[in-house]
């Protein structure tokens, strides 16, 4: 059986997985020929990864937050992992590559998991992100969580 922690894992390595070469070479710090150069991406990286919990109710302590509300946590996590393990996940061996994600994923996950409380919107899926609010208040009810973010 999967659990949250799967589920979290998964999403942010589908997210590595699906990003264009062209944004995960600059996350990397190369350039098209593979040449070192100055980071970049960092911020629209950490802005996709975050939007992909889009379904669900994210707590810090007891203050629920909207998935854009961690896209700076998520940010500097980013900026915390080892350049040469960004370099790998560009590397053309394939095998290499996704190993590394994988490795980036985890970290990643971690990192949310031992900050953040994830809940699964029952009514809330990636299609029906405006009635966040609604899924919201039918889940866990209308007082909880003294305000969102978003």
């Amino acid at each position: 059986m999967r659990t949250l922690a799967d589920e979290i894992g998964t999403a942010i390595e589908v997210d590595l997985t699906v990003m264009p070469p062209h944004q995960r070479r600059a996350y990397a710090g190369l350039d098209q020929y593979r040449r070192p150069v100055e980071v970049r991406g960092v911020q629209e990286l950490a802005k996709g990864i975050a939007e992909s919990f889009g379904a669900f109710a994210i707590f810090d302590v007891e203050t629920v937050l909207r998935s854009p509300a961690i896209a700076p946590f998520v940010t500097q996590t980013l900026y915390a992992i080892p350049l040469d393990l960004r370099r790998a996940a560009c590397d053309r061996d394939r095998q290499k590559a996704e190993s590394a994600r994988k490795e980036m994923a985890r970290i990643i996950s971690a990192a949310l998991l031992a900050r953040y409380h994830f809940e699964p919107l029952k009514h809330a899926g990636a299609s029906c992100h405006p009635n966040w609010e609604q899924a919201f208040d039918q889940q866990f009810g209308a007082g909880r969580g003294g305000g969102s973010s978003g």
